[in-house]
């Protein structure tokens, strides 16, 4: 083989998980929310474990924190893809935001009511 320059250098490529730990790091550090969000499903879980919740409880808690956890990923790629895009007027802008921000009150009220309908019997059982 005949290579045109003579200190040809074999570049290594970012893993997949390098890749996935940059994105995650972008995420957070642009939107702290989200870390606040995940504050409170550490919060939730630790309760779960404490309190012994039964596996259709554990289901219910999941599936509700995935919810909350996945409005504010997608609140967050919004805001990014605001940033991105130029051509995007004020006013399209502070819609989209505040359709963002309306999605994750409505989850996250989603999910307080259904932590108040799994844990306030539990402890009542403890007291």
């Amino acid at each position: 083989m005949d290579y045109p320059h003579s200190d040809i250098a074999v570049q290594a490529r970012p893993s997949t998980l390098v890749n996935v730990l940059n994105g995650l790091k972008k995420v957070f550090v642009s939107d702290p929310g989200l870390m606040l969000q995940l504050g409170l499903t550490s919060i939730v879980v630790a309760a779960g474990v404490a309190l012994g919740l039964s596996a259709i409880q554990w289901v219910l808690i999941s599936m509700v924190t995935f919810l909350f956890l996945v409005a504010g990923i997608m609140r967050t790629a919004s805001i990014l893809q605001i940033r991105q895009e130029e051509s995007m007027s004020t006013y399209q802008a502070s819609r989209i935001r505040l359709m963002g921000n309306a999605i994750v009150a409505v989850t996250a009220g989603i999910s307080f009511m259904t932590y108040l309908l799994v844990f306030v019997p539990r402890l009542s059982q403890l007291v």
